[in-house]
């Protein structure tokens, strides 16, 4: 039997996480002198409130080698191989952390995969292993499928404030300097390339910057036959409102290709290098439909 397992980035809701016995591991937070893992200590409006209060930015780090291993083992009950799915190596230690905690289990096997993505990005790659497992494919067809299909996988983000992903490293001091002086709407995308989050567009004023999204991901989706998007977003907000609101009269009014769309609220460790106001469209071109 194959068990799953990801890590707090995946943006799945409850529900699917449950339906289809997907375990997680927390990524932590950390607040001034407290410590929180992600989904679990803290609900992201209440974090929301802490942030803007706060007179440092939260910090976060990736599960530990422990924390790994203590669910392996527990899995190892009942299981004996696991495909262990998360967030891109280029943005957190997580799938090192991972590695680490398996090379030193004899009793299982476990398959570490980078998804180069996060949010639901990585819920898509997840959802798409669920799928494969409940089918009855072996572990070495799910790997190389999921190694195959996350490369269709496209990101596309803007943020109120470009601060927090310079403070975290995430992205080059020139683009935070330039962002910030020139009162720009950045467009950010995590690349499937690299795993790694690139400036996109910038673009003077939320409509025009919405738009350009919505362009954006439709053009991403060419040449597909299925498509499953996902908007994903931390505190409600007019602007979010509406890119949902344009993608989806826009998304109506073709018919090159079938689709279904998610709404996912992103969870602390993502808003604390984003901020609270991203918001954004996951593009995964794959076949994936309910």
């Amino acid at each position: 039997m194959i068990a799953l397992v990801t890590d707090s980035t995946c943006d799945l809701p409850a529900e699917i996480l449950a339906k289809h016995q997907i375990e997680i591991v927390p990524l932590t937070v950390h607040f001034e002198e407290d410590t929180y893992y992600d989904k679990v200590d803290l609900e992201s409006e209440e974090f929301y409130k802490m942030m803007e209060s706060a007179a440092e930015l939260p910090t976060t780090s990736q599960p530990s080698v422990g924390l790994f291993m203590d669910r392996y083992q527990k899995l190892s009950e009942d299981y004996d191989q696991v495909i262990s799915i998360h967030l891109s190596s280029a943005l957190s230690g997580t799938c090192e952390s991972a590695r680490l905690a398996a090379a030193q289990l004899d009793e299982l096997e476990v398959e570490i995969i980078d998804s180069k993505s996060t949010s639901s990005g990585l819920g898509f790659m997840v959802l798409l292993a669920a799928k494969m497992i409940e089918a009855g494919k072996d572990i070495e067809e799910i790997k190389e499928i999921i190694l195959q299909e996350r490369e269709k996988i496209t990101i596309y983000f803007t943020v109120n404030e470009l601060t927090y992903l310079e403070k975290g490293g995430r992205i080059g001091k020139a683009q935070a300097f330039l962002g910030s002086i020139f009162n720009f709407n950045p467009i950010l995308e995590l690349s499937a390339d690299t795993g790694k989050i690139i400036p996109k567009e910038k673009i003077r004023g939320y409509k025009k910057t919405n738009q350009k999204m919505t362009d954006l991901a439709l053009n991403a989706a060419v040449d597909s036959d299925s498509v499953n998007f996902a908007y994903i977003y931390g505190k409600d907000s007019d602007n979010y409102q509406q890119l949902k609101n344009n993608f989806e009269s826009e998304l109506a009014a073709q018919n090159n290709f079938e689709y279904q769309i998610l709404e996912n609220k992103i969870g602390t460790v993502l808003s604390s290098h984003t901020g609270p106001l991203v918001y954004g469209i996951v593009i995964y071109r794959g076949e994936l439909l309910e």
